[in-house]
């Protein structure tokens, strides 16, 4: 009879770690890099502070049975937190387990933070929905990065996993695992600390069922999950939220007038379309005993008019998807710097010096535009008095006769009396040579370059503010010239 080799036979060595086991290493080793078992505890956060904080995200991937994974710990920066960051790892956990208490649990019975006042955003900077829900300051995620786990054995082996590291590690910082579809934000966790242990879960269900609408079902179900009798009357804050998204009113108008006299010297401001999309209301109860109220399918005393406090917010589109019109302004006028071009180009033989034969051709390189327009300038009538307003130069421009007027006595003031755009008096003790080329508030430059961004979005485009700047330039000009002084 031939003999059977035992060595052809596949033996299996039970002594190599698991997949599993490797998973469950890998979570310890990472909690001990962050430092879990010795977090501190800190004071209790201000009113709203956990919204308001920035936070810190740290990542690393994971890989177990083919999928991967990614261990996200979110922490609030606070500066306690961040003036000491590694004073915690000096202590040992049985000193930590003498001089403090988990962070968690104080986390979970304050108060200050029950509601949130900022939006959920989709940014990573943004409040996540478990600091949101358990006012929790520090927290660990594991969430798959492709593939959602809605295999309830898979869930099951992660929970496991999730327990034995952070029982063999003593983290006391709570640890979930997001499971379902990403978009029903479905979280499942524990925090152990000493001899106590908290689970976390969360039930998603199609529809509310009946008793779960009003708070006396709520009440009974929460008496009924404490498991002991309860005494004492249990306190509830309350929020209800009023949303509006539909607007049945007139529609956004926004559009400026250009042809008023405040706006042709005015940056135009305001979006084309109604920024806003949603209103929402907030009436909140907070720390309200439950023989106080009463909120039943028959009556409740949940009224929005008797709420003690209100709040109001609104939540606007994406400014990126709106073009707002000082952003437009202010983008386009930036953008000349890149035109090249001259004033004949623009103009071409309008521009070119005319004028007769008797009359100096220098001459009509400090004529003042504005001596013709505006009669009541010292410059035009200092022109006059010569007898030389016989060979004026005019522009053909896209700027009304009326609009460069106004703008024209927006910066030189002094040809109109009383004039309400005056300029600040110039105070010689103060006056920083350092300075000299720059554009104060409310100088000539500062009104030149406004106007030359209006002319650009409203006026014409690059042929207006080669008009207002060849009148500008006309008018400085003539008053260098004849040394008569220059306003701003």
């Amino acid at each position: 009879m031939e003999e059977i080799d035992d060595n052809e036979f596949y033996q299996q060595d039970f002594t190599t770690a698991s997949e599993w086991e490797i998973f469950n290493a890998r979570l310890e080793e990472q909690f001990h890099e962050w430092k879990l078992p010795f977090v501190e505890t800190q004071e209790n956060l201000d009113q709203n502070e956990l919204s308001l904080c920035d936070w810190n995200i740290d990542r690393e991937t994971v890989f177990f049975a083919d999928s991967e994974l990614v261990i996200a710990r979110y922490c609030v920066l606070t500066p306690a937190s961040s003036s000491s960051p590694d004073k915690s790892a000096s202590l040992t956990t049985s000193d930590k387990s003498k001089s403090q208490i988990c962070q968690a649990f104080k986390d979970l019975i304050s108060l200050e933070n029950n509601f949130c006042i900022l939006d959920e955003k989709c940014d990573e900077t943004s409040i996540h929905p478990i600091a949101r829900w358990y006012g929790l300051r520090d927290f660990v995620v594991v969430y798959p990065t492709k593939k959602s786990i809605t295999n309830e054995s898979q869930i099951r082996i992660l929970l496991s996993s999730v327990h034995i590291a952070v029982a063999e590690s003593n983290c006391e910082v709570p640890v979930f695992v997001q499971v379902m579809e990403k978009r029903q934000n479905v979280f499942l966790g524990v925090c152990e600390s000493r001899s106590t242990r908290l689970t976390f879960d969360i039930v998603h269900l199609a529809s509310t069922p009946p008793t779960c609408k009003y708070l006396t079902g709520l009440l009974d179900m929460f008496k009924g999950k404490i498991g002991i009798p309860y005494l004492h009357p249990v306190t509830v804050s309350v929020r209800l939220t009023y949303t509006l998204n539909r607007f049945y009113s007139s529609s956004f108008n926004n559009q400026q007038n250009v042809d008023s006299r405040n706006e042709i010297t005015s940056l135009p401001w305001g979006a084309p379309i109604d920024p806003v999309t949603e209103i929402l209301l907030f009436c909140d109860w907070k720390q309200v005993a439950e023989n106080v109220v009463l909120d039943s399918q028959n009556h409740s005393d949940f009224d929005a008019f008797l709420a003690p406090k209100w709040s109001i917010r609104a939540r606007f589109q994406d400014s990126n998807e709106i073009c707002y019109s000082l952003r437009e302004c202010l983008s386009e006028y930036i953008q000349l710097n890149e035109k090249t071009h001259t004033l004949f180009d623009i103009f071409g033989d309008t521009f070119t010096l005319g004028g007769t034969s008797e009359a100096n051709p220098l001459d009509l390189l400090t004529e003042s535009k504005i001596s013709k327009i505006l009669p009541n300038f010292p410059s035009s009538k200092s022109y006059e008095s010569k007898g030389q307003t016989s060979s004026k130069r005019s522009i053909d421009g896209p700027i009304s006769e009326d609009v460069l007027t106004t703008m024209l006595y927006f910066m030189f003031p002094d040809a109109q009396p009383n004039s309400p755009h005056t300029y600040e008096v110039f105070d010689s003790e103060n006056f920083d040579p350092m300075k000299i080329k720059s554009g104060p508030p409310n100088s000539l430059v500062h009104r030149l370059s406004i106007l030359l961004a209006i002319c650009n979005a409203s006026y014409g485009g690059l042929r207006a503010v080669a008009q207002l700047w060849a009148e500008f330039t006309q008018e400085m000009r003539y008053r260098v010239e004849n040394c008569i002084q220059i306003p701003g």
